[in-house]
């Protein structure tokens, strides 16, 4: 006796949400860490970036810094953006 596509929908639903709370329990934990490491980075090194411009620092990567400073950001939304959904 073989499962219909209803009993295998059913089967991979409860599979997916075995798996994926787990997940997004660790993610919830971790999101304050995650937070303040992110955010810390890119305001020191938004700030940095600006310090060593306004000083006129010559060999100083300006757009390299700037760059990572906003990967920073950008991998908090995407953090935040997994537990939203992950969640749902």
């Amino acid at each position: 006796m073989r499962p219909d596509n209803e009993d295998r929908r059913e089967i991979i639903r409860w599979l997916w949400h075995i798996v994926r709370l787990p997940i997004v329990m660790l993610l919830v934990i971790l999101e304050p860490v995650v937070a303040l490491a992110c955010g810390a980075l890119a305001l020191i090194g938004v700030l940095t970036t600006v310090f060593f411009k306004l000083i006129a620092a010559p060999h100083f990567p300006t757009w390299t810094m700037l760059t990572i400073s906003i990967g920073f950001g950008l991998a908090l939304v995407l953090y935040e953006g997994a537990i939203v959904v992950l969640s749902d």
